[in-house]
């Protein structure tokens, strides 16, 4: 399982990421985000984020089951698929956090 504070993949104006490698990564985390605080927030969302995964280097098909943990600050999300998981911490009062919108 993968944890992950987003204040780590973000560059010195915590906008974009650092390093060129990692925005595809950040662009995901940021639907994650977006799509966890929305439903948190009563915002209508329409389809869950995709897996990006490539098992066997091919494209995983599942999409994602996102949940906010209540109390933790933290937002869980597992394919069932591939089962690829992880946590992302650190996204509160980012640009993708949809709590206040």
């Amino acid at each position: 399982m993968q944890v992950i504070d987003i204040q780590n993949s973000l560059d010195e104006v915590f906008f974009g990421p650092p390093v060129p490698r990692l925005k595809l990564s950040l662009r995901k985390l940021g639907e994650i985000i977006t799509w966890a605080t929305a439903k948190e927030a009563g915002i209508p969302v329409a389809l869950r984020p995709s897996c990006c995964k490539r098992p066997n280097r091919k494209l995983c098909k599942g999409e994602l089951v996102v949940d906010l943990i209540p109390g933790t600050a933290q937002i869980h999300w597992m394919c069932p698929e591939c089962r690829d998981e992880g946590v992302v911490t650190g996204w509160e009062g980012e640009v993708w956090d949809m709590t206040n919108a």
